[in-house]
């Protein structure tokens, strides 16, 4: 039995390391070991569990952090190599069971590289008859900025309640996306608010909130942000990710942008510029790797500057998340303003 459990130990330690030095290699490749190197060290990874793996004389909770560390490794190696999250069930059912061209998973394409938010078929021609150019404001009483949900049911489980609500409801990120609408509105940037549920059945999710942008374009033609607000979705063995504003830790906000639309360029463009104002306000607040997919849209060939935000992921609390709310509507206020 000694000979056995050594032998298990033994091989258990070779595949790990294997794997480490396949996703560094591969990183390299790929020029992006930095961000391999800062997602170790900012998580804490526990080095010293591989050097103590086998010893005699460790304690009943010693033995215990060790096997806990065992499965996060293992869950964590997955996401590494296929993007497969064990905490989503979503991601069981991807097309691919090996890292992507583009590179390892956890380095900016959640679940699908090509289409991280699973938006599905595009029926329409790409000729893109739905595009309306925003028309200039010429009072204080038009609509500046849009906001709806795709995914209403997304919550924040970092409180440890449920990270998503029951089909037809709508979750915390959609009381995020009200309070930022009341904080724009309240800093004089007219805002609509939609919270119409667009996701009880989940792959309809984007053919409905589709016809909630589009209203909302037809009847606020003066609007020059559409928000698409979500929040993201992690391994636990990942981690949250917070920025330090003023004494609050907040989440981070990523953008994504589909780039199946002949317009995609002057989103880009648009987050692009939100980015750059954030970081002179409130460094660190936006991820400043936008999310790019090539095999999606979003709603995004609607019009300019329609960006789909994640507020955080399920790993965030909910305060964290509504901490986001003040320093995104004045980086907003401050880019609508320039």
């Amino acid at each position: 039995m000694f000979y056995e459990n050594t032998w298990v130990r033994t091989a258990t330690t070779i595949l790990f390391l294997a794997i480490f030095i396949f996703g560094m290699s591969l990183s390299i490749f790929n020029n992006s070991s930095h961000h391999l190197i800062k997602v170790l060290t900012e998580r804490g990874f526990p080095f010293e569990m591989i050097l103590l793996e086998g010893a005699s004389g460790l304690s009943k909770p010693e033995r215990e952090r060790i096997q806990d560390v065992r499965y996060s490794i293992a869950g964590l190696g997955m996401y590494f190599l296929t993007g497969v999250n064990i905490s989503d069930a979503r991601t069981y059912f991807l097309s691919y069971y090996a890292p992507p061209k583009q590179g390892l998973p956890w380095l900016g394409w959640a679940y699908y590289p090509h289409d991280p938010e699973m938006e599905g078929p595009i029926l329409e021609m790409l000729d893109n008859p739905f595009y309306t150019e925003p028309v200039p404001s010429t009072s204080e009483d038009d609509v500046l900025v849009g906001i709806y949900h795709t995914h209403n049911a997304e919550s924040y489980a970092g409180d440890g309640v449920s990270e998503r609500e029951i089909s037809g409801e709508n979750g915390y990120v959609v009381k995020v996306g009200q309070a930022l609408a009341e904080e724009l509105n309240s800093i004089g940037i007219k805002t609509i608010h939609s919270d119409q549920v667009n996701d009880t059945i989940y792959n309809e999710s984007y053919d409905n909130s589709f016809e909630v942008a589009q209203n909302m374009l037809e009847e606020n033609p003066t609007i020059r942000i559409l928000l698409d607000v979500h929040r993201d979705g992690l391994p636990p063995q990942v981690g949250k990710s917070i920025v330090r504003i003023g004494d609050m830790d907040t989440a981070k906000i990523l953008i994504v942008l589909g780039q199946n639309n002949p317009t995609w360029e002057r989103n880009d463009q648009v987050a692009n510029s939100i980015i750059e104002v954030a970081e002179d306000s409130y460094p660190g607040f936006f991820s400043n790797m936008i999310r790019y997919a090539s095999k999606a849209r979003y709603n995004q060939h609607l019009t300019n500057g329609a960006i789909l935000l994640e507020v955080g992921s399920q790993l965030n609390t909910a305060e964290e998340a509504m901490n986001t709310v003040q320093p995104l509507a004045e980086v907003l206020k401050e880019y609508l303003e320039r």
